[in-house]
């Protein structure tokens, strides 16, 4: 529930233990009840790699009055990623695609806002720049932010309109803007409130990782210590 008074609003944040797609179904349930205490949010775009995010939170959200609407954005055909020295080619399998077609959820496939781009050495520096510094709210906020951008900028939503961006473990109310106006002071995109995200970089540095390690050494610990002890009383 929000708190309010004359000078501030007071909303609660869904905060993970570490980041990842682990988190989606979470994702969604914030999503879920956001919208149905909040009718003025009405429009989910989601960034997705295989399109579980746009799928689940439409069983989730189809139910609400007004229905919602779900946009998905992807990576580009070219988009390739490198695990243990081979290629990996991220899509939405055909039939994720024909369900979301069939239920009417866009995607949105195409060079992304930050993306950069050969020979353009400032221009890569400046979106590198961009999307680090983001990045220090979590590895997939830029994604997040990329997808509003993105579904603006293909005339999906409107300049200006409040919407829930989403990634695979955060969540965000943003004021869309397009690529072209993103940081203008006329019509700039805002990050308004952050819903959920991860509390821990797991995935993007090193300490993180390590600590992580750790605390799932910990836990195993106590599990074996606890089922000695279980053991133990049962003789």
């Amino acid at each position: 529930m929000a708190m309010t008074d004359n000078r501030r609003t007071v909303f609660p944040v869904v905060y993970f233990e570490e980041e990842g797609r682990v988190n989606l179904p979470r994702v969604v349930g914030v999503i879920q009840r956001t919208m149905k205490r909040r009718t003025d949010l009405r429009t989910a775009v989601f960034f997705t790699a295989f399109g579980e995010g746009p799928a689940l939170a439409y069983a989730r959200l189809n139910r609400l009055e007004p229905q919602p609407q779900i946009v998905a954005v992807t990576f580009p055909p070219t988009f390739v990623v490198y695990r243990g020295g081979e290629p990996v080619r991220p899509i939405i399998a055909p039939r994720v695609r024909k369900f979301m077609d069939g239920v009417g959820i866009p995607v949105l496939t195409g060079r992304l806002p930050w993306d950069q781009i050969d020979g353009c050495g400032q221009h890569n520096e400046a979106v590198d720049l961009i999307t680090r510094a983001l990045s220090v709210f979590g590895g997939s906020m830029p994604l997040c932010i990329q997808a509003v951008l993105q579904a603006c900028d293909m005339g999906r939503i409107e300049v200006g309109q409040r919407v829930i961006g989403a990634t695979g473990d955060c969540a965000a109310v943003i004021t869309a803007s397009t690529t072209k106006s993103a940081f203008s002071k006329q019509a700039g995109l805002a990050v308004n409130e952050i819903l959920c995200k991860p509390r821990n970089p797991t995935l993007l540095y090193e300490w993180a990782k390590r600590q992580k390690a750790e605390r799932d050494q910990g836990t195993l610990e106590l599990l074996s210590e606890n089922r000695q002890e279980a053991d133990g009383q049962e003789i």
